[in-house]
């Protein structure tokens, strides 16, 4: 038999570490990093924060919702139709100040949108917003819009002559209405 000879493994040593550059970091790239942590950290618990204001709220409204049936179910039945007709009466009033600001609106819509803006406003602020809104609405609209048709015109526009060429380009360019 054929003796087999396997070649020698030859070791490779790791490269020095000399050679090998690790990065250093520098004072300014720590200090970044600090903050980075910092503000991940602040993230976190602000996020931690709002999860547990949203669950209080949520078990708020919950006992807000377990009281008003509690105290619901301890009425007697006049204090429920008394209650009923307050909520009756409520609902018709807001209805019928929806369907009045919808009047005004139509007939006065400049008054509306005047009104739309200083709701709940100071009367100092109310009447600083309508200096404004004044100037603003004249502003936009042109200044001789009032045409009277009773009076002439002061001056007429001239009639542009066009010559007998043009007007039989344009009926040429209209065609021939009985040709198919």
């Amino acid at each position: 038999m054929a003796e087999e000879v396997a070649a020698p493994i030859v070791e490779q040593s790791p490269a020095p570490e000399a050679a090998i550059e690790q990065p250093v970091a520098t004072a300014q790239d720590e200090d970044v990093a600090t903050w980075k942590k910092r503000l991940a950290g602040k993230d976190q618990a602000l996020t931690a924060a709002q999860k547990e204001l949203s669950q209080i709220r949520e078990e708020t409204e919950q006992l807000k919702k377990w009281k008003a049936e509690v105290e619901y179910a301890n009425m007697t039945e006049l204090e429920k139709v008394n209650l009923k007709a307050q909520h009756l009466e409520a609902e018709l009033k807001a209805t019928r100040e929806a369907a009045e600001r919808d009047t005004l609106a139509q007939k006065h819509p400049l008054y509306a949108q005047f009104a739309e803006k200083v709701q709940g406003l100071s009367v100092a602020a109310q009447a600083e917003a309508f200096e404004s809104f004044v100037s603003s609405v004249n502003k936009e609209q042109p200044k001789d819009t009032f045409v009277d048709v009773n009076a002439p015109r002061k001056s007429t526009p001239a009639l542009k002559q066009r010559t007998a060429v043009e007007v039989i380009e344009d009926m040429k360019a209209l065609g021939n209405p009985f040709s198919k």
